[in-house]
């Protein structure tokens, strides 16, 4: 292949700026395809990692639940144990600092037992009704550390004395996990629903379900929802593992990040392609005086393959290197609070970048060399 070098070297420099914007273009879409790879498996390890016996229940028409209805909900055929979540959600210090606390009550623990909370720290949260349980990520965003005290402004949730400013106190810090792209923090339910006015007590933003049974999972979240189809509060359900499958959005993410993909592949096909066309348009004179001299088809069709394959294995490394690089800064790109999940740079990524630039060379180089394959030699080299 080396002998072929200097041949495929001035090809590609015979025009060095249209060389260099071929270039830039199959990083910038190589970038792209990693990223979306990357995101697409960060999606499945989620999805993998969901609980399918896990259901999440919300109100239809939303506002807060009562928090008896859990009581209710707990005596329907086919669930295990409830928990409920108040949502407090509000700034920090400035009002771009948005911040969100999961007010859990203490039956929560059983629900989500598969959470990097040891019983001591579930323990802590029960005994202290201002205590707060943090994740690494949320410690590093506000610099805390178990003992120090954070307060939280909403000004939707009023307390009884009609302030807005809630004081918490830091009790432990846990690890993350992947689907909580910024971490998160839990406090004392008891805490949010006390300081509220006598009229706003008794209620809870959602309650999350464990069935007796994975898969019976589904089934009991229609049960659910058929329950209370007919009463004040109208519920609707959706099990973890399908939550995490569509990122809780009823959009198949994955399948969206593949067609994202599938978009950055075609664009650097149409480009190659083009380019490469372009260029052997050029030079047919050359390729019929390369044939002339004893080059075979195959060695021409070697000659093109390479002036294809050379852009695009070296924007694939950097495309994906350079994803791999943005993977890591995502986080500070966004908003606090955005929340996206971070791409997962797995070895697989790089392997369907590697296979994608070597059929997109390929693809770019079979019309030219099945052109150049059935070039009359001798129109070629009178130039029409």
């Amino acid at each position: 292949m080396m002998k072929y070098f200097p041949l495929v070297w001035a090809a590609l420099m015979r025009k060095p700026a249209r060389a260099i914007l071929t270039l830039l273009s199959v990083i910038a879409a190589f970038t792209l395809f990693g990223l979306t790879i990357g995101m697409n498996a960060t999606f499945a390890a989620i999805a993998e990692a969901a609980r399918a016996d896990r259901i999440y229940v919300d109100p239809r028409f939303g506002g807060p639940l009562p928090v008896a209805l859990g009581r209710q909900i707990s005596s329907l055929p086919g669930v295990s144990q409830v928990g409920a979540i108040g949502a407090l959600g509000g700034y920090h210090q400035e009002v771009r600092n948005n911040v969100f606390v999961m007010m859990a009550d203490d039956n929560l623990r059983k629900v989500r037992a598969d959470w990097p909370l040891t019983p001591g720290q579930w323990d802590a949260i029960a005994r202290n009704r201002t205590g707060l349980i943090i994740s690494r990520s949320q410690a590093t965003r506000w610099h805390l550390k178990p003992g120090d005290s954070f307060v939280i402004v909403a000004p939707s949730i009023a307390k009884a004395d009609g302030t807005t400013s809630w004081t918490f106190k830091v009790l432990d810090v846990v690890d993350d996990l992947p689907a909580w792209g910024e971490g998160y923090m839990m406090g004392n339910a008891d805490y949010l629903d006390k300081a509220k006015p006598l009229a706003d007590q008794g209620k809870t933003s959602w309650f999350e379900v464990l069935a007796t049974d994975p898969e019976l999972a589904p089934r009991v979240a229609v049960g659910i929802v058929q329950a209370f189809a007919n009463s004040a509060t109208p519920l609707q359900t959706i099990t973890e593992k399908a939550a995490y499958q569509s990122s809780g959005s009823g959009i198949d993410m994955m399948a969206v990040t593949r067609d994202v993909a599938l978009a950055g592949l075609c664009m650097i096909l149409f480009l190659t392609a083009n380019v490469i066309a372009q260029s052997v348009r050029e030079r047919l004179a050359e390729f019929a005086t390369l044939k002339t001299i004893g080059f075979s088809d195959f060695s021409v069709l070697i000659l093109v393959v390479l002036e294809a394959a050379i852009p695009c294995a070296v924007g694939a490394v950097l495309g994906v290197g350079g994803a791999a690089g943005l993977a890591k800064v995502i986080p500070r790109l966004f908003p606090p609070g955005f929340g996206l999940p971070v791409p997962t740079m797995t070895p697989m990524v790089f392997v369907w970048a590697a296979v994608s630039a070597i059929a997109v060379a390929m693809g770019s180089a079979a019309i030219p060399a099945l052109r150049l394959q059935r070039m009359d030699i001798a129109t070629a080299l009178s130039g029409r």
